[in-house]
């Protein structure tokens, strides 16, 4: 396994007038390439604030940030956008695909926003979309997928630019059982494969997915839990 994204001693404070609100405490975490990583935490834990540390969507206030070797805490906005079309595959709970695009075209715009001809993006979306055994829904409208198939063509978007790191926010919050679990099963595929997949969730029914479990509380991240009843 390989290292592929890490926080040393990176921590995260807002401040609003004379409060100061610290999101998360000073953490040191590695993202291993092969292992599904399970972020766990009550709401307002932290967990979402890590999530976004490693995804290189907010700067941390103290501590460092690498991506696959690159010490990134002081890119600028531009360096952090190209960061993340190309080396972060990002899914969140409510799917973001858009309306008007077919589950193909939905796929495809990663590659187009990265310059990608449009015939190499049809092919690449293709063989994304048959990844999460979505191939024959490539045609359809996002209104005319359910929930979990809206989750496949979100995970397939992500992987389409082939990045090392696919980062999910609550991905099954919004799906009953039986497509929170085809989502799940899709997402340890991705990871037996090679990818870093870090799942955010307060669920504790997703641990059985995992290679590996991170519990954040009160903004200190933990191996372990002080109590479930928390999570519940």
């Amino acid at each position: 396994m390989e290292v592929v994204a890490a926080l040393k001693q990176a921590k995260k404070v807002y401040k609003t007038g004379d409060t100061t609100i610290t999101a998360l405490e000073a953490t040191t975490v590695d993202i291993n390439n092969g292992e599904l990583t399970l972020i766990m935490g009550p709401s307002g834990s932290g967990k979402t604030t890590l999530l976004s540390l490693i995804g290189c969507v907010i700067y941390p206030s103290e501590g460092k940030v690498f991506i696959q070797g690159q010490d990134v805490t002081d890119y600028s906005e531009k360096q952090l956008a190209h960061i993340r079309l190309n080396n972060i595959g990002f899914v969140f709970q409510h799917f973001n695909l858009l309306n008007p695009l077919t589950a193909l075209e939905n796929v495809m715009q990663p590659l187009l926003l990265r310059g990608e001809s449009n015939s190499n993006a049809v092919k690449l979306a293709r063989q994304a979309l048959e990844k999460v055994n979505m191939g024959d829904r490539e045609k359809n409208l996002p209104k005319k997928l359910s929930g979990g198939q809206k989750q496949r063509v979100a995970i397939a978007r992500a992987l389409v630019t082939d990045a090392a790191i696919i980062l999910c926010d609550e991905p099954t919050a919004s799906l009953d059982a039986k497509s929170a679990a085809l989502v799940m099963e899709d997402l340890k595929a991705l990871a037996k494969n090679g990818k870093a997949v870090v799942v955010v969730t307060h669920d504790l029914r997703l641990r059985p997915f995992a290679d590996r479990i991170v519990y954040v509380e009160e903004g200190v991240v933990a191996d372990k839990l002080k109590n479930e009843e928390d999570y519940k």
